[in-house]
């Protein structure tokens, strides 16, 4: 206790001076660093190496905190960390960054930075495809972002009807290019109020955005799907999610008319399409123990084979280069899923088929931090690698790219 007229001790009062002192000298720095950190972050690496990896049990390619988008028809890789746009050129062992997406002026914008996308387990943040042209075309934060070949800055194309908590504007395989600057996409969001629902085609320089289909409202939920057939030619469709809702089809004059090959059941509800030359494969979005499964459509036949049962949804499908099919399935809590696991199926054209157990679903209780156990896979097919991204999986860091050799899927038993 401090007695009246008694004086601070000189010593302790030295000692409250140089630690108020050193704490003024190092919160400077502190935030220097913080705020040093932050900008770095922004701006993002300049190359993302690939590193050898052994992934679920295969010899792999890893690269951290990847987005997988698409193969162009070049064979280069292209991905997204948050808002940037990274390339990996064929026969290259690291990506390199191209381009910085926009968001606009609202709260999507802290997506640019990796402790925000951690924090709240998306790391999907932007949907992108390229043209033969090589125009980068991005859905980013509810808007349509353009950049051409020699320009340094994207510019706004479209500002999107459906886009936020909950509504993510369009599905990953919802975006095509086609021919050398035409792009379609369709529209997703959770459409409570049972809208219409559009699919939209540009002209050729990108600016320009018209209907080219429209749903009747409550005709579909949504569109999950937006495909080219290298096969046909033709332009696929998939749509959800109720049983009257769910419909596959194709269409041979950009969406003028759709040709139906089936609809009705959740047989008919699907996320991607695989194509063949003989059929078409997909892999249903549902946890009905008698319908989930993995289908295929007979061309000349018309006809439809159940090919496999699965437990738990299939999001993702893709064909690499010799033959092989691969499809994945999620984690979500479907009643038809047998243990917390997510799986890679390998289809080989002899149809030794083979499921590969991958990663653990991690966050699955209900609330903010619930999110799907995913394996996200390239839009397109034809490569000779499966492009994985892994996405809330105890194993892996979420949002890392995994590059798979198809040999390597193969000689897994």
């Amino acid at each position: 206790m401090k007695v009246a007229g008694s004086k601070e001790n000189p010593e302790l009062r030295r000692r409250n001076s140089s630690a108020r002192s050193l704490f003024y000298k190092i919160v400077p720095v502190i935030f220097i660093i913080i705020l040093g950190y932050f900008a770095l972050d922004y701006v993002g690496p300049s190359e993302i190496h690939l590193r050898e990896k052994t992934v679920f049990g295969i010899e792999s390619l890893s690269a951290k905190d990847l987005i997988v988008q698409e193969f162009d028809d070049n064979g280069d890789l292209w991905a997204t960390r948050g808002m940037i746009v990274y390339k990996l050129t064929k026969g290259d062992s690291s990506f390199e960054k191209v381009a910085h997406i926009p968001t606009g002026f609202n709260i999507f914008w802290i997506r640019n930075f990796t402790v925000v996308r951690r924090l709240t387990i998306r790391p999907e943040c932007v949907e992108m495809t390229t043209t033969q042209n090589g125009d980068i075309c991005a859905v980013s934060a509810g808007k349509l972002w353009v950049r051409h070949p020699g320009e340094k800055k994207f510019s706004k194309s479209m500002d999107m009807t459906h886009y936020g908590i909950g509504d993510q504007g369009i599905r990953n395989a919802g975006i095509v290019s086609v021919e050398n600057s035409t792009v379609y996409f369709g529209e997703y969001f959770q459409n409570s109020n049972q809208d219409e629902v559009r699919i939209f085609g540009s002209n050729s320089d990108l600016t320009d955005w018209e209907t080219s289909y429209e749903f009747e409202p409550g005709e579909i939920q949504h569109i999950h799907a937006i495909q080219f057939d290298p096969f046909s030619e033709n332009l696929w469709i998939c749509t959800g999610d109720q049983n009257s809702e769910s419909m596959v089809g194709w269409s041979d004059d950009n969406f003028k008319t759709i040709q139906k090959i089936g609809e009705g059941s959740q047989q008919w509800r699907v996320c991607q399409l695989v194509f063949t030359e003989e059929f078409v494969y997909w892999g249903t979005d549902n946890g009905t123990q008698d319908v989930a499964g993995i289908y295929r459509w007979n061309r000349e036949t018309k006809e439809v084979e159940k090919v496999m049962k699965v437990d738990g949804a299939v999001f993702y499908g893709t064909q690499l280069s010799n033959g092989t099919i691969v499809m994945s399935t999620d984690r979500e809590g479907m009643g038809n899923e047998i243990d917390d696991k997510t799986r890679i199926i390998v289809i080989p054209e002899d149809h030794d088929i083979t499921k590969i157990v991958c990663g653990t679903w991690d966050h699955n209780n209900p609330g903010f931090w619930f999110k799907f156990a995913k394996l996200r896979f390239q839009r397109n097919q034809g490569s000779p690698f499966l492009a994985v991204s892994v996405l809330n999986q105890k194993e892996v860091r979420d949002g890392d790219l995994v590059l798979i050799h198809e040999d390597s899927l193969l000689s897994v038993n």
